[in-house]
């Protein structure tokens, strides 16, 4: 049988000013991500024009924000690494279409970066998302359950600079109780989200009952 992934995304506002006290979200985009198949798409209650916002601060002349303590730019991500679970793979642009759906990777050896959401290297939450098997074998994030805390996850972009992030902690939530706050929300400094779907596997309905989430931040040089 077909196995699919559900995740859910959050798209929030940035709320300037709240870097070093985190606010509860403010008009975020709610979008649900599935992973299913060889294609999905993330379906999204509506726009609400922050991804438009984000990109116009990424241009020459307006606010940067990459990390005040550190010589790294903002990277547009083009490959993750992950040594510590042999992960290394593409990544591409996941954004919304006028219709509010977003295509995820045809092929289960890529992964997907939210472009609406934080650059790898700005203030805030990148988040990367993959599939974790499909219905031959597994799938780029199958093993994103075992990575440890303290190993490194190395983000090289477009450019062909590369920065890391050191592994905080991985937790595993149920779909119905997904931490979107914590998730999603602005930080204080460059944070990665990394997520796939996991734990007991649905046969009826063709959908894991969980969601595993990797929480990293910046490893300064």
């Amino acid at each position: 049988m077909q196995q699919r992934c559900w995740i859910v995304l959050l798209a929030f506002a940035l709320i300037a000013g709240a870097c070093a006290a985190p606010e509860a979200p403010r008009d975020g985009a709610r979008v649900l991500a599935r992973l299913s198949g060889s294609r999905g798409t993330f379906q999204a209650h509506e726009d609400t024009g922050h991804s438009k916002e984000r990109a116009a601060r990424r241009h020459p002349g307006t606010t940067d924000r990459s990390h005040p303590r550190s010589r790294i730019s903002p990277v547009h991500p083009e490959r993750v690494r992950i040594p510590s679970i042999g992960v290394s793979a593409p990544v591409i642009d996941l954004v919304l279409n006028p219709d509010g759906t977003l295509e995820v990777p045809e092929s289960f050896s890529v992964t997907g970066w939210w472009s609406g959401g934080a650059m790898p290297g700005e203030v805030g939450p990148a988040v990367i998302v993959g599939h974790v098997d499909s219905r031959t074998g597994p799938a780029v994030f199958y093993r994103l359950r075992d990575i440890e805390p303290g190993r490194f996850i190395e983000i090289v972009g477009t450019d062909g600079s590369s920065m890391k992030f050191r592994v905080e902690r991985v937790e595993q939530h149920p779909k119905n109780a997904f931490p979107t706050e914590r998730v999603y929300r602005e930080t204080a400094e460059p944070e990665l989200r990394l997520i796939t779907c996991g734990g007991v596997f649905n046969r009826s309905t063709g959908h894991y009952l969980d969601n595993i989430i990797v929480f990293a931040s910046l490893a300064l040089p």
